[in-house]
C-alpha cells in the first residue's frame, strides 16, 4: 500500500476537517474520496478512444480525405467571423 504525506497550512486543513466532519469521515478517507471524484471526473473530461490497427488507418484515411466542395461549406468559407462583425 502506498502512502502520501503532504503539508497543509492550517487555515486550508481547517475547512478540509470540517467537511470531513460533516460527511462523517476522517481527514484521510475524506481526502481520498474527494481526490478519487476529482480524478475520475478528470479522466472522464478526456475519454479514451481505442482502436484496432485497421480502425485506426480507416481514421485516419478519413481525416486526410480531402473535403468535398459543397454549397455550405463555401457560404462558411466566405462569411464574415463573428468577431469581425
Amino acid at each position: 500500500m502506498a502512502q502520501i504525506s503532504l503539508k497543509v497550512k492550517d487555515d486550508r486543513l481547517a475547512v478540509i476537517d470540517r467537511a470531513a466532519s460533516i460527511r462523517g469521515v476522517s481527514r484521510t478517507e475524506f481526502l481520498l474520496r474527494t481526490s478519487e471524484e476529482a480524478a475520475i471526473q478528470t479522466l472522464n473530461e478526456r475519454p479514451l478512444i481505442c482502436l484496432t490497427e485497421d480502425s485506426f488507418a480507416a481514421f485516419v484515411e478519413m481525416l486526410e480525405r480531402p473535403v468535398e466542395p459543397n454549397g455550405a461549406l463555401g457560404d462558411l468559407a466566405t462569411r464574415t467571423p463573428g468577431w469581425d462583425r
